[in-house]
C-alpha cells in the first residue's frame, strides 16, 4: 500500500510539471511587449501558446534588441519600408501578409506599398511578385482602402527612355548617360531595357523619391541573394543618394530576423566594398567630425529633410550656434523663418542654399549666408559631399516662428552640379 501511494504522489508530480511545462507563458521584455502592440494593436500571437519558448527569444530580439541597436539611424517609417522590401526580396508572403498591417500601422502609407510592390517586379519578376500584389490589395481592401489608388506615373511612352536615362545619370553619374546602347550587340537592348522600362517606368514615378527607391532596391538585392554585383553597384548608389554606410548597417541589421544571417553577412560585405571603392574615386568621404561635432541624428524635424541630418548644439551653456551636418544629398524642405533672421556659415564640404525664383548659391567653407525674414528658401548637401555649416538667429522679433514648406523636388536639386 505504502509503495503504491508513493508511485501515485510521482505520477501525479510528474503529470503536473508537464502541465506547468505546458502551460508555460514567455517572459517578453516590455520594450518588445510595447513595440510589438503598436504593430499589432490588441492582438495576443496564438505563437505564445503553441511555441513560446520559440517567441520569448524571436520577440525580445526582434522587437527589442534589434531595435535599440538601429533606433538611433532607422525610424519606424523607414525601418518598415525595408521590412516589407525584404519581404519582398526573400518571398516571405506569409510573412509580408502578417507586416503589411503593422507598416500601415507604423506610417508607411498605401501608396508607398503600392510603389515598393511596383518597383520589386523590376528585381524579382512578376512570376514571384504576383502573390505580393495580390496580398496587397486584399489587406487594403480589408482595411476599406479604395482601389485603385491615384496614378503615379509621371512618363509617357514616347519620353520614358529619356526620363530613365536621366534617373540612371542622377543616381549613378554622368557615365550612365550613354549606357543603354552599349554592350554586345546581341543582348544590347538589355541595356536599353534598364533605361526605359526599370528606370524609365519605375524610377520616374512618383511618392518615392530616387533615395528611397534606392533604397528598396538595395533591400530587394540583399533579401534574395546571390546577386552580389548588383548589390555593391546599388550600395555605392545608395551612397551617393545619402544612404551612408552606417544607415546601409542599420537596414541591415534591422532586417537579420527576416532574412538570418548568411544574406545579410553577404549585403554587408557588399556595402564595405561599395564604400571601399568610394575612397578610391574619392566619392562623399565624411568630414572630420573631431573639428566640427557631427551631432545626435535629427529626428525631431526628420519629415522636412529628404536624407538624413545631425545637430550639435556648440557651447550651449552660452547659447552658442548650432551645427547642422548633411549626409550626401540631404537637404531641407522650403521654408520661412517669420520674424527672424538666419546666418549660415559654411564649415565643411559642399553643398547649396537657394531662395525662391532665384540662382542656389553654393555652399563650401567660409561662405556666409544672411537670410532675410519671411524669404522662401532651402539649403542642404550636394549629391556628391557631406556639408555642414554652422547656423543661428538674429533680429530675433516677438511671435517668430518657422514655417516648413513642400520638398525641394529632384527636378529642383538635381540640376545642380
Amino acid at each position: 500500500m505504502k509503495t503504491k501511494t508513493i508511485l501515485t504522489l510521482a505520477l501525479l508530480t510528474v503529470v503536473s510539471i508537464a502541465n506547468g511545462q505546458n502551460n508555460m507563458k514567455p517572459d517578453i521584455t516590455p520594450q518588445a511587449q510595447e513595440y510589438h502592440e503598436r504593430m499589432f494593436p490588441g492582438y495576443d500571437s496564438k505563437f505564445k501558446v503553441t511555441d513560446p519558448e520559440f517567441i520569448e527569444r524571436f520577440d525580445n530580439f526582434a522587437f527589442d534588441e534589434v531595435n535599440r541597436q538601429v533606433d538611433s539611424l532607422l525610424d519606424d517609417h523607414t525601418r518598415f519600408i525595408t521590412h516589407l522590401a525584404y519581404l519582398l526580396g526573400c518571398q516571405g508572403i506569409d510573412e509580408f501578409r502578417a507586416m503589411l498591417p503593422a507598416a500601415l500601422n507604423m506610417g508607411v502609407t498605401p501608396e508607398e506599398v503600392k510603389e515598393i510592390v511596383y518597383q520589386a517586379v523590376a528585381y524579382c519578376g512578376i512570376g514571384r511578385i504576383f502573390p505580393f500584389l495580390k496580398a496587397t490589395n486584399e489587406v487594403l481592401e480589408t482595411r476599406g482602402i479604395q482601389l485603385p489608388l491615384a496614378p503615379q506615373a509621371r512618363t509617357t511612352t514616347a519620353n520614358r527612355l529619356e526620363a530613365g536615362i536621366q534617373a540612371q545619370v542622377d543616381i549613378f553619374g554622368e557615365g550612365m548617360r550613354e549606357f543603354y546602347k552599349s554592350g554586345p550587340e546581341d543582348s544590347r537592348h538589355i541595356n536599353h531595357w534598364l533605361a526605359d522600362n526599370c528606370f524609365g517606368d519605375y524610377y520616374t514615378r512618383g511618392v518615392l523619391d530616387l533615395r528611397q527607391r534606392e533604397l528598396i532596391t538595395f533591400c530587394f538585392l540583399a533579401a534574395q541573394g546571390g546577386c552580389e554585383p548588383q548589390l555593391t553597384s546599388h550600395a555605392s548608389a545608395n551612397l551617393r543618394m545619402g544612404n551612408t554606410k552606417d544607415f546601409l548597417i542599420a537596414v541591415i541589421s534591422a532586417n537579420i530576423p527576416f532574412i538570418g544571417y548568411p544574406r545579410s553577412l553577404n549585403a554587408l560585405g557588399c556595402v564595405r566594398q561599395a564604400v571601399k571603392n568610394s575612397q578610391q574615386t574619392g566619392e562623399a568621404t565624411q568630414p572630420d567630425f573631431n573639428l566640427w561635432p557631427k551631432g545626435e541624428l535629427n529626428t525631431a524635424f526628420a519629415k522636412y529633410f529628404i536624407g538624413n541630418s545631425y545637430l550639435a548644439q556648440l557651447d550651449s551653456d552660452k547659447g552658442g550656434p548650432m551645427n547642422v551636418t548633411f549626409e550626401p544629398g540631404c537637404r531641407n524642405n522650403w521654408h520661412i523663418h517669420h520674424k527672424a533672421v538666419q546666418v549660415l556659415i559654411c564649415v565643411s564640404g559642399r553643398g547649396w542654399y537657394q531662395e525662391w525664383g532665384k540662382e542656389a548659391i553654393e555652399l563650401k567653407p567660409g561662405v556666409v549666408v544672411v537670410i532675410p525674414a519671411e524669404a522662401k528658401h532651402w539649403h542642404g548637401a550636394a549629391k556628391d559631399s557631406w556639408m555642414q555649416h554652422l547656423t543661428y538667429h538674429t533680429h530675433v522679433e516677438e511671435g517668430s516662428s518657422n514655417e516648413w514648406l513642400e520638398p525641394v523636388t529632384d527636378e529642383v536639386y538635381n540640376k545642380l552640379k
